[in-house]
């Protein structure tokens, strides 16, 4: 079969806005439901009451009910006895208030007496009680038409009388996942993980909890194989099951994409390919009058493409308007360069830093899902733009609230796998505060910190002639500044091989040209080490095969020895033993982090000095492997 060559790439605007036309057939459907199962449902017409509440006159106080007109005069010069039965009887709150009783005084305004009740003051009729139909009154309008249904409505509703009640009927979204390589996972973990050359099938779980999380009912399907009969009968028995297809996978342009192939011979292709990056390969389409949306396999792809194009039809489904976005200026740390061609969302960790809020990119890769899972928000790149340029302001669409946001202690530096245990201990704090850690090395790391992008950053720099870590550097990087260093682990650093290093690699000697190495990025503490070791033996970096081949992360580098994509790399020893790897020392390096002194007064600082500092923390550090904590927490002041 051919590939699918995009005939038409749409804008994104224009896609939506001509799917949603060619759906406009679409009504919502009612349906009626028991009012105590209604709970965030939403109501497909106004709704009555049946019954007015109170339906008696009740008591409103604890007290006695009385004749108010046997009140008058009362004062405290001339107190007023009532007596028993024939100026009051005995109530409790909600007791019914029965003729010729008209009002109710609370027990505190009350004399005891052996021969009834002394009063010192007058009442009025319908005192202290609560009048039939006070709160609703039979036919009344309790809910208009279009509310979501909370917990307190379920309340008054049943009050009035209402058992049950007319809603919006919630859309069917059915979903196919596509691919010869898809696994499920039960299938895959039963066996300790998938077979190479398969992939866990997790897109339609995000899907069937996105279907959920906005009104809708989900439907999962078996994986369907890369067969185009298959999945034209699979299409076919979804679209008389269900209101809303959903093909995943199988929709860009290779020989074993079928899903445009299948759309067109079922029914009516609207879009195949939108403007957007990752998301291009969409396609929108109808059959049997059913919409048919065809979603890109990568996880960011798929679930950008998912809020942009199936939210859209469901809402149709549910006559709710398309839902205002929460935006936020932020500050660009690092330059977006893009294409002409697309829309592009790019994931960003955000943070407020001297009252500025800083937006720093995370992995831009479609198949990239932990950046989504680590994201605050998307920066949205316009098409026909050749990029953002680093510092300037851009508009993120965000993903969190901006009050969590306003609580997070931005991190930009190096990576260790400890910056993960120190956000966890923070969050078990229960303050609202957390921990957000971007990595790209140490060195621009503190060129963030000097462009006040950042509170903390984390740094592993040598000095080359003394054999110091970081305090050489920020003398150097921030003169005339008080800054200072919060010292953290001291770590084993060194090089990470294949059980039983069997290459025999001792030191940076053995790494010889055959050897295939995986560097860490320009400026990392790491680099810097290597090249220093390099230069210490003589060798030259043109001399290593996969120098220029680079890791973002420690456990990037651990991953890449482990699967044999190279046999060695430089990185930490707990990244070596949580893959099961064997380790040969190099140095026993200061992992610190370095802050404006200005900075350690913040609350978010005081927090993560508390985790860092806490004998929770060390358990962890034992547990990992390859720590040490002599100095951990000690604050070493730099001054200008």
């Amino acid at each position: 079969m051919k590939r699918n060559l995009y005939l038409d790439v749409q804008e994104k605007e224009e896609a939506l806005e001509n799917f949603l036309g060619a759906l406009a057939h679409i009504r919502p459907e009612k349906q009626v439901v028991s009012v105590t199962e209604s709970l965030g449902r939403v109501t497909a017409e106004a709704v009555y009451a049946r019954c007015s509440s109170p339906s008696y006159n009740s008591c409103a106080m604890d007290g006695i009910a009385v004749i108010s007109s046997h009140t008058k005069g009362a004062s405290e010069n001339s107190p007023v006895l009532l007596e028993y039965e024939k100026d009051y009887v005995d109530v409790d709150t909600g007791d019914m208030i029965r003729p010729p009783y008209d009002a109710v005084i609370m027990a505190e305004d009350l004399i005891e007496t052996e021969d009834g009740y002394r009063i010192i003051a007058p009442t009025h009729p319908f005192a202290h009680v609560r009048a039939v139909g006070e709160d609703i009154v039979t036919s009344e309008m309790v809910l208009p038409s279009g509310h979501e249904i909370r917990a307190i409505d379920i309340s008054v509703l049943l009050s009035a009388g209402v058992t049950e009640i007319p809603v919006i009927r919630r859309p069917v979204a059915g979903i196919i996942p596509t691919g010869d390589e898809m696994v499920d996972f039960r299938e895959a973990l039963e066996g300790g993980g998938p077979e190479d050359g398969k992939i866990i099938e997790t897109n339609s779980w995000m899907f069937d909890g996105l279907i959920r999380e906005n009104g809708g009912t989900a439907k999962r399907y078996g994986i369907v194989p890369d067969r185009p009969e298959m999945l034209k009968k699979a299409v076919l028995s979804a679209v008389e099951e269900c209101d809303i297809v959903i093909v995943n996978a199988g929709s860009s342009a290779g020989r074993d994409d079928y899903t445009i192939h299948v759309i067109r011979e079922l029914g009516e292709v609207l879009t195949h390919g939108v403007a957007i990056k990752p998301g291009k390969p969409v396609i929108l389409g109808k059959v049997k009058g059913r919409p048919v949306i065809g979603l890109p396999g990568y996880p960011v792809s798929a679930y950008l493409t998912f809020t942009e194009f199936v939210i859209p039809v469901m809402n149709l489904f549910l006559n709710r308007e398309r839902g205002r976005e929460e935006k936020i200026k932020a500050r660009l740390t690092k330059t977006l360069m893009s294409g002409l061609k697309y829309e592009e969302y790019v994931r960003v960790k955000l943070g407020m830093v001297d009252g500025q809020m800083i937006a720093a990119p995370l992995k831009r890769g479609a198949g990239a899902s932990m950046s989504l899972v680590k994201a605050d928000g998307f920066c949205v790149i316009p098409q026909n733009s050749e990029g953002i340029m680093a510092h300037e302001e851009v508009e993120v669409k965000l993903l969190r609230k901006p009050e969590q946001i306003e609580k997070t202690l931005v991190l930009i530096g190096s990576h260790d796998i400890i910056l993960d245990v120190l956000n966890d201990l923070m969050k078990e704090k229960r303050s609202g505060m957390s921990l957000s850690s971007t990595h790209v090395g140490s060195l621009a790391g503190l060129i963030a910190l000097r462009k006040r992008e950042t509170h903390l950053a984390p740094s592993h720099l040598l000095c080359e002639e003394d054999g110091s870590y970081n305090e050489a550097v920020i003398r150097e990087m921030f003169p005339g500044e008080r800054m200072a260093i919060i010292k953290g682990v001291r770590r084993r650093q060194g090089f990470i091989v294949k059980k039983g290093n069997p290459l025999n690699i001792r030191s940076v000697r053995d790494i010889t040209p055959e050897i295939r190495y995986i560097n860490r990025q320009k400026g990392a503490g790491t680099r810097v080490l290597f090249d220093y070791l390099l230069k210490k033996e003589g060798i030259s970096p043109a001399n290593i095969q996969g120098y220029e081949n680079e890791a973002a992360t420690h456990m990037s580098v651990a991953v890449a020895v482990q699967k044999d994509n190279a046999d060695t790399g430089m990185g930490i020893y707990s990244c070596a033993k949580a893959l099961g790897l064997d380790f040969v020392d190099a140095a026993f390096e200061e992992y610190d982090f370095v802050t404006y002194a200005e900075y350690l007064e913040l609350p978010s600082v005081q927090e993560f000095l508390c985790a860092l500092t806490g004998e929770e923390f060390g358990r962890h550090l034992d547990e990992l492997g390859g720590y040490s904590r002599e100095e951990i927490g000690k604050i070493r002041l730099i001054s200008p």
